[in-house]
């Protein structure tokens, strides 16, 4: 598969997915991460300000009625993408503005975009079901039922029922959802950056990230659990935060795919 990007870089070939599979590779997280941070902080700017447009759009999105959910779906994949298009720019010293960004909603980047986020959604949601509906299955139709009342009720009043909703099984359903959710992502982690660097299709880069991934899981996923803590803490920090936590996550991931491939 032709990296689309190479006609413009100095840079040695990169790597088949063969030859990572066969020659090996290290996961340095914290390298990923200190790499990532640098991207941004070399070119700070232009990255919240994208960010800035991103956490709007994703929140005009959302807000839309009835087709709030599957514009989202549509519109998310390529538009979280524009970080690893502009990384990959910036990384080669080739010319960049902020369009560049927007490079997932062109051919043949987007249908493969939002196939794979779809793909891996579902598996997602998927392993989740499996993991807790046979057994939290009346908590969580208890919490739903709950949760439709607050809808009549005061402002006041609903701050502090909803307060009363998190009982022992609903934190354990969460913390079982989350665990499970990172457990999946991890494996197909690098799969938009085969899309966006070198033009791979959904099921392709699907399982090309699955491969390489699998064969260290448990430093990808450590990797990949620090990223989640640093977004936790940026939301903490009064949301200010994720205008730097939520680029540096996405170029923290590209700074890995660009070390283990070799791109």
């Amino acid at each position: 598969m032709e990296d689309v990007f190479q006609q413009n870089s100095d840079s040695n070939s990169p790597r088949s997915v063969e030859s990572i599979l066969s020659e090996g590779y290290s996961v340095n997280g914290t390298n990923f991460i200190r790499t990532g941070a640098k991207r941004f902080g070399d070119e700070f700017g232009i990255y919240v300000a994208f960010t800035l447009v991103y956490i709007a759009l994703s929140m005009a999105i959302s807000a839309l009625p009835v087709v709030g959910d599957v514009s989202g779906i549509l519109v998310g994949p390529p538009l979280v993408a524009g970080f690893a298009f502009y990384m990959r720019l910036q990384s080669r010293n080739d010319y960049r503005e902020f369009s560049s960004f927007f490079g997932g909603f062109k051919a043949p980047f987007w249908p493969s975009l939002v196939s794979q986020g779809i793909s891996v959604t579902l598996a997602m949601a998927v392993v989740v079901a499996i993991l807790v509906l046979p057994f939290y299955y009346e908590p969580i139709q208890a919490f739903v039922t709950a949760i439709q009342k607050i809808e009549t009720m005061p402002q006041e009043e609903a701050g502090e029922y909803m307060l009363t909703l998190f009982t022992p099984a609903i934190i354990q359903v969460g913390l079982i959802a989350a665990v499970a959710a990172l457990a999946v992502m991890t494996f197909f982690s690098l799969a938009p950056y085969f899309i966006v660097y070198r033009g791979y299709t959904a099921f392709q880069a699907i399982g090309a990230s699955f491969r390489i991934v699998a064969k260290k899981y448990p430093s990808f996923l450590a990797f990949n659990l620090l990223l989640w803590i640093m977004l936790i803490v940026g939301f903490l920090l009064c949301c200010a935060g994720l205008l730097a936590a939520l680029p540096i996550y996405y170029l923290s991931l590209a700074s890995a795919y660009e070390e283990i491939t070799g791109d």
